[in-house]
C-alpha cells in the first residue's frame, strides 16, 4: 500500500520545514512529469533531433536526482530549481551535449612526442645552432619560421603542413624528419631544404622562396611570373622579416 506524502501531513501536525520539503517534493515530481511530457510531445515533431533528446534526458536526469535528495537534504537550503520559472529556462542552464563533447574531444587530443619550447628565444638558440650546422644565415631562417608558423611549434596549415617552418609530410619523410612537431627536428629538415632550394637556384632568393611556398615544379613551369597571389604575399613577408632582422 502507497502513502502519499500530502495526504498524510493534513493527519498529523507536521513542523513547517518538513511540510516545506514535502511541498518541494510535489513540486519536482510535477517538474519531472512536465519534463516527460514535453519530451514525449517533441519526440512527435519531425524536427526532432538527436541532441535535443539527450538534452532532455540530461534533464530529466538532473530533476529526477533533485527530487530524491530533496526530502532528506538540509531544510535551510535553498531549492536547486528555485529560480528557474519555465522548462526552457531549466534546458538553457545546462551543459549543452556540444560543450561536452568539446570538454572530452579536446582532453583526447595527442600530445606532442616531445617537450615544445614555450619562449621563442628558446627557438632562437636553435635557429642558431641550426644555421651552423646547415650554413643558412640565422636571419634567414627567423624570417621563414616567422612567415610560415609564427613560431608556433604545433601549426599546422590547411593543407596540412606542419610545425615551425611548416613542411608536408612527404617533404619531411624526404629530408628525414620523422616528427614534424618536434622543433629541432622541424627546424634542422626546413633549413637543409631551403639551402638545397638556394643552391638549385644559385641564391636567387626569391627563387628559392617560391619553390619553398609553391613548390619546386611549378617554379621550373610557369616562372616567377605566374606566382598566385599568396606566394607573391609570401615573398613579401619574408623579405620585410629579413630586412627588420638585418
Amino acid at each position: 500500500m502507497s502513502i502519499d506524502p500530502i495526504k498524510l501531513s493534513a493527519l498529523f501536525d507536521v513542523p513547517a520545514a518538513q511540510k516545506t520539503k514535502l511541498d518541494n517534493q510535489k513540486h519536482h515530481q510535477r517538474l519531472f512529469e512536465q519534463i516527460l511530457d514535453n519530451t514525449v510531445n517533441r519526440l512527435k515533431s519531425p524536427e526532432n533531433t538527436q541532441k535535443y533528446m539527450v538534452e532532455q534526458m540530461q534533464l530529466a536526469q538532473f530533476q529526477l536526482l533533485q527530487g530524491l535528495f530533496s526530502v532528506e537534504g538540509e531544510g535551510d537550503t535553498d531549492d536547486f530549481f528555485s529560480g528557474f520559472n519555465t522548462i526552457e529556462s531549466l534546458r538553457q542552464s545546462t551543459l549543452q551535449p556540444s560543450q561536452v563533447i568539446d570538454k572530452y574531444s579536446s582532453a583526447q587530443q595527442p600530445a606532442l612526442s616531445k617537450p615544445v619550447p614555450q619562449k621563442e628565444n628558446q627557438i632562437t638558440a636553435m635557429i642558431d645552432e641550426v644555421a651552423g650546422k646547415v650554413s643558412v644565415a640565422p636571419e634567414l631562417i627567423h624570417s621563414v619560421v616567422s612567415a610560415e608558423s609564427a613560431y608556433n611549434p604545433a601549426a599546422v596549415s590547411h593543407a596540412g603542413a606542419q610545425g615551425l617552418m611548416q613542411l608536408m609530410p612527404e617533404t619531411a619523410q624526404e629530408l628525414g624528419v620523422q616528427d614534424s612537431f618536434d622543433p629541432m627536428e622541424n627546424l634542422l629538415g626546413g633549413s637543409k631544404y631551403l639551402k638545397q632550394l638556394l643552391e638549385k637556384y644559385d641564391g636567387n632568393l626569391d627563387h628559392a622562396l617560391a619553390a619553398y611556398n609553391w613548390g619546386q615544379g611549378n617554379v621550373d613551369r610557369k616562372g616567377l611570373e605566374q606566382m598566385p597571389q599568396e606566394t607573391r604575399d609570401y615573398l613579401a613577408r619574408v623579405k620585410t622579416n629579413l630586412a627588420g632582422a638585418v
